[in-house]
Parts: structure tokens; sequence; C-alpha cells
């Protein structure tokens, strides 16, 4: 059972925090063409993909839970918990907000934006995008790495 759920948690760590980590990058993209429906678009996939992450954790928690080798004492697996839960947070709620703000400022004006209130979106963006990219590469060094395991 526990090669079952490390198995599923790896495949859902594949599958969802590559997105998780790369579609905001795709909503700077679209906010530098200003492109108000992609950049709506990238924030609600970007929320979807951070939310779906949380299987992934829901399976490693489960693997933890039947393993013999590893507990939620350990302080890799804590210092990893605590990474991915600013990063999900950070994923699912602030980074799709300030996507949806400049989405929906480049819809209301038809694509026209002053050049520097633009450059203030992307500057958060960029920077929470970041940040998430950061922790989430965190997570999976240690998770990879499991120091002192």
């Amino acid at each position: 059972m526990h090669t079952l759920l490390v198995v599923l948690h790896v495949l859902a760590v594949v599958i969802c925090v590559g997105p998780a980590m790369l579609l905001p990058w795709l909503g700077e993209r679209a906010l530098r063409e200003r492109d108000g429906d992609r950049v709506h678009r990238a924030g609600r996939r970007t929320m979807l993909f951070n939310a779906l992450t949380l299987a992934a954790a829901l399976f490693g928690a489960l693997a933890t839970v039947t393993s013999d080798r590893y507990s939620f004492a350990d302080a890799w697996l804590v210092i990893a918990a605590t990474l991915y839960a600013v990063a999900v947070v950070n994923g699912a709620a602030v980074v799709p907000g300030v996507l949806a703000r400049a989405g929906k400022e480049l819809q209301d004006g038809h694509g026209v934006m002053d050049g520097e209130l633009l450059e203030q979106h992307r500057g958060r963006l960029l920077a929470l995008a970041g940040l998430n990219l950061v922790f989430y590469t965190a997570v999976v060094v240690l998770m990879a790495w499991r120091p002192g395991a």
C-alpha cells in the first residue's frame, strides 16, 4: 500500500506542480501582449493547478503515515510542508488575484493600459510567480534529497 501511495504522490506532483509553477509566466506574457482574456484564463488555470497540488499533498501525507522510515517529525518534512503551504496559498489566491485585476483592467480598457500601471502589475506578478517557483523548487528538492533521512 505504501508503494502505491508514493507512486500516486509522485504522479500527482508531476502532473500538478509543474503547471502550477509555470502558468503564471503565461499570464505575464499575455499581460505584456495586453490580452485581458488570456490573462484571466492564466489566472484561473494557475488557481486550479495550485489547488490540485492538494491531491499530491494528500497522497504524500498518506504515504508518510504508512511509512516505517519517515515521520511528520522529520525536520526536512516540516520545512517542506511549511514551504508548500506558503506556495499553495500564494499560487491559489494571491497570484490569481493579481492576474484577475490586471485582466479586468485590460478588458475594461479594451487592451489599453497605462504603461506605468502595466509595469506595476508585471512587477508584482513576476515577484509572486518567482517566489512560487522558489518555494515549489525547494519543496521538490527537500522531498527528493530528504536530508538526515
